[in-house]
């Protein structure tokens, strides 16, 4: 029997969860829209609020909710610097 295929995701989370990236690519940030075009000014706290709010555990349920399982985690010295290790099955 073949050991299982597996794909690997490195997710970092930074400035207190407002800038998400996923092996090494921005995919949510505060100042940008769902389509990372510019968002206006005057709408990034609203956004950076709601971020920092789904950094306390929702992400990383949403993540499990993928069928991705955590395997590590890295914080960082950096403060707000925290950085997951997922893994699937391809």
């Amino acid at each position: 029997m073949a050991a299982p295929k597996w794909e690997y995701l490195y997710l970092e989370i930074s400035n207190k969860g407002r800038k998400i990236i996923e092996n090494g690519k921005v995919v949510k940030v505060h100042t940008k829209k769902s389509d990372l075009s510019d968002l206006p000014r005057n709408m990034w706290n609203a956004k950076g609020k709601k971020m920092i709010g789904e950094a306390k555990g929702k992400i990383l349920s949403a993540y499990g909710s993928k069928g991705w399982e955590l395997v590590g985690v890295n914080f960082s010295s950096e403060q707000y610097e925290n950085t997951y290790i997922f893994k699937r099955k391809k």
